[in-house]
């Protein structure tokens, strides 16, 4: 059986939409296609799927259309949704992607979910136990429905010795409390962040102050993302860099998510280090050769066609 991977939260819409930045008031455009599709931690679902990972979101959508739209695509995918809660008059987190077609640059305009509390089931607690790995997000500290599920899964997950991989991402410098942020990065093993997300998971250090601060906090390891130069795994006592491929950039959206899926992939599969960031570097590569999010996610060939070999 492949590895089983729960995923918290972050279940979101994303309103694709090529366009030119910036958008300015009164200055019309017209565009060619506006597309629906998977978003937020759904790329990390997806493309983990397609990898050969067992993937459980656990979490919420809406009782709306948009709910139903992502259930579709999740459940399309092989993706088992029984960890996710549809509760009444809920709302679905919607994000409207901004895609400059000629620059590639993005800006994202969107709307947190809305609804009730989640609860952290004995289905729930069943799954945890058994996984192979947990990934959650710093974006999950901003979702209204998720702190009791988010701390008791996270406490379950230490209590049962299941890995937990983080992407603090570059929201944790929005409004949350630092407090919160200590407490998620010390529960946490493996902590993946770009350069400039550093200082947001560190209390506003840098470099070596900055990763001795998140060992010292919890973490085993530190995976800093550098996009098409690759990645850095920093250890408490070795460094390793891992160079990136050289390959056309079409769109960066859902790269991070990829790389993410990709390097727990790698880790839940024996590889070592090396092997896992240069996995991870892979996925995202092939990632920002597609446009868009969530079904456009890479498949497995495709990131076998970068990387250059098969996956065991």
């Amino acid at each position: 059986m492949p590895p089983t991977v729960i995923s918290i939260g972050d279940l979101v819409v994303d309103l694709i939409t090529p366009t030119r930045l910036p958008i300015l008031p009164f200055k019309h455009q017209e565009i060619r296609g506006l597309y629906l599709e998977a978003g937020g931690g759904c790329n990390f679902n997806i493309m983990g799927q397609r990898l050969g990972l067992d993937v459980r979101p656990v979490g919420a959508i809406g009782d709306d259309i948009f709910g139903m739209a992502l259930a579709n695509i999740l459940q399309a995918e092989g993706i088992d949704l029984s960890g996710v809660a549809v509760l009444p008059g809920s709302r679905t987190c919607v994000v409207l992607d901004l895609i400059d077609r000629d620059t590639h640059a993005h800006t994202f305009v969107g709307s947190l979910a809305e609804g009730p509390l989640v609860e952290f089931t004995p289905a729930i607690e069943k799954l945890v136990r058994r996984a192979g790995a947990i990934f959650a997000q710093g974006y999950n500290l901003h979702e209204d429905q998720l702190p009791i599920l988010l701390d008791a899964v996270l406490t379950s997950a230490r209590r049962h010795q299941v890995p937990i991989f983080c992407d603090t991402g570059p929201t944790l410098g929005h409004g949350i409390d630092s407090e919160r942020i200590r407490h998620l990065v010390e529960s946490c093993d493996i902590l993946m962040m770009t350069e400039e997300e550093v200082p947001l998971a560190s209390g506003g250090r840098t470099g070596e102050a900055a990763y001795t601060y998140l060992f010292e906090a919890g973490a085993q390891t530190i995976v800093v993302k550098q996009g098409g130069a690759g990645c850095s795994v920093i250890l408490p006592t070795e460094r390793i860099t891992v160079p990136g491929f050289n390959v056309p950039l079409v769109d960066t959206v859902g790269a991070g998510d990829c790389f993410n899926a990709a390097l727990v992939y790698g880790r839940l599969h024996g590889l070592d280090w090396w092997g896992a960031a240069e996995l991870a570097n892979a996925a995202g590569a092939a990632s920002v050769q597609k446009r868009g999010s969530g079904r456009n996610a890479p498949t497995r060939a495709e990131v076998e066609g970068v990387l250059g070999r098969a996956l065991a």
